[in-house]
């Protein structure tokens, strides 16, 4: 082996800002590796100075180098010279047999002795208790040279003040506005050639699943879902039992859906039951038809130019609060809003509620409420198709230094082996195999309720979201309130979600 300087190095994009670099090797130009720019990098940082001389393999071919320059990023000559620098000392690694690509095993630092923190962020707020148990302590055991430092959302750590505060995120997860705060701050990175390398297999989510993340990343991938909920039917037994009716069951339709909701509405012994409501927030993001909020290619309200919108407003929320004393109850006790989580858990008044598959929050209610679930019912023009998919995606930042780190994490949170060990627990698996779909809950107190509802019906498609579809949902859900107690004509309540919408997208982007 010799020492000289850099002979031959070629660098190309791929389709974002992550270079893919090219080395070739011997006179005949065949075994070449790949590396994305920010790990070529991190390499020169953690170990080479720059200006030596560095051993090469004998026979390296005397090109010419060369880049391309890709939406406004550029190398510098002393990063040029620094990533080029670190491919040579990855040469030997990545040479290869009769001409051929030979990629390293994805088995990388992650598995490995070398101590790593990686700091954990996530705008949902999950407590360090669900965090601990769920994630870091399974990471960490499969992982020991692995430590998962969780930073709950709070006063002094919401996103923005912590990017202000220059604080590093290496790995970040949310449920489906992930793709829209990642890119806000600037924390998006394309996890494409890190999902290849370390061989995740993205034939083996929900097909939903993957469009979506597709379609919110630029045809890249930000995020992959590590689990998910969905929109079932909750119902408490007892009521129905008081009153003779049979339960709910899995593949009602909206209509039959609608009938029952009417015979459990009624005042009983001076009490007033209310058979059904529906979460707002989540069969509205969720909805069976895949509608949008927006246009997401001009950011307009769209409520008045796609007719189903009206057809949802009137089966999720109207038809079956068409009663005198279902509206009493809530004009005088649930100040102008539909009934929600007390009511079923806590008063015992509400026979029904769509809500997302949580079935630990069921037994939350402090009055232990004899409950059961069902299927989501469905439209007759769309037999079997339920709510959306609600996954949770998680994603390497950009401006991690550890990102084959993450990537292992990933991979290991998307695995069988974690995916059949959460599924037992109550957790939904994003995967579609079934074998681990059927060990949902079966370790949990609620393995003999009505599990088969959950995944009962097909997935309704993830359509492409505008990045302010999150501003618009407030008009929208305000509105779900006022229709549901008749105040208001439907075409003169449109015209406000419309106008509403649009101002808060507009105030939104003055904003960013």
């Amino acid at each position: 082996m010799r020492t000289n300087k850099i002979k031959f190095i070629s660098i190309l994009t791929s389709n974002r800002k992550d270079h893919c670099i090219f080395v070739r090797y011997n006179e005949s130009g065949n075994k070449f590796c790949d590396l994305l720019l920010p790990m070529a990098e991190r390499l020169i940082h953690d170990h080479l100075s720059e200006g030596k001389r560095f051993p090469l393999s004998s026979g390296v071919s005397v090109r010419k180098s060369c880049f391309l320059k890709k939406e406004g990023y550029m190398l510098s000559k002393k990063r040029l010279f620094a990533v080029s620098v670190s491919l040579v000392l990855l040469g030997t690694a990545c040479s290869g047999t009769n001409g051929q690509s030979s990629p390293q095993p994805a088995q990388t630092k992650a598995a490995g002795k070398e101590p790593v923190e990686l700091v954990l962020y996530s705008t949902a707020a999950t407590s360090d208790e669900e965090v601990k148990q769920k994630l870091s302590d399974p990471i960490e055991k499969k992982f020991p040279n692995v430590k998962i430092k969780y930073i709950k959302k709070g006063n002094g750590t919401n996103i923005n003040e912590l990017i202000a505060a220059g604080q590093t995120i290496d790995l970040y997860f949310e449920s489906v506005n992930f793709f829209n705060t990642v890119t806000t701050y600037q924390l998006a990175y394309d996890m494409t050639e890190l999902i290849k390398k370390h061989g995740i297999d993205l034939s083996a989510f929900e097909n939903t699943m993957i469009d979506y993340a597709r379609s919110m990343s630029n045809n890249g991938i930000y995020g992959l879902p590590v689990w998910t909920e969905n929109v079932i039917l909750f119902y408490n037994k007892d009521l129905f039992d008081k009153f003779g009716v049979a339960y709910p069951k899995n593949g009602m339709t909206w209509d039959e859906l609608t009938e029952l909701a009417r015979k459990m509405t009624r005042n009983d012994g001076g009490k007033q039951y209310m058979g059904f409501a529906a979460s707002p927030s989540h069969m509205l993001r969720a909805n069976q038809y895949a509608l949008t909020m927006l246009d997401p290619k001009t950011d307009k309200a769209i409520i008045n130019t796609e007719p189903k919108w009206k057809q949802l407003f009137q089966t999720y929320f109207m038809n079956t609060s068409d009663d005198t004393g279902y509206r009493n109850v809530m004009t005088s006790v649930l100040k102008n809003k539909l009934p929600y989580k007390d009511p079923i858990l806590k008063d015992q008044s509400l026979a029904m509620l769509a809500y997302l598959s949580q079935l630990d929050w069921a037994a939350s209610g402090p009055g232990g409420m004899n409950w059961d679930i069902a299927a989501l019912p469905t439209f007759k023009e769309l037999p079997n198709v339920g709510s959306s998919a609600y996954p949770f995606y998680w994603g390497v930042t950009a401006q991690s230094k550890y990102k084959d780190e993450g990537a292992e994490v990933i991979k290991f949170l998307t695995s069988k082996e974690y995916q059949t060990s959460q599924a037992r627990s109550g957790t939904m698996t994003t995967l579609r195999d079934d074998a681990v779909k059927k060990q949902l809950a079966q370790d949990s107190k609620h393995k003999d309720k009505n599990i088969s509802a959950i995944f009962y019906n097909q997935y309704a498609p993830m359509p492409k979201k505008s990045a302010f579809e999150g501003d618009a949902q407030k008009s929208y859900e305000d509105a779900v309130h006022e229709a549901a107690l008749g105040s208001a004509d439907i075409n003169t309540l449109f015209r406000k979600i419309e106008d509403g919408a649009n101002k808060a997208v507009d105030e939104a982007k003055v904003k960013k």
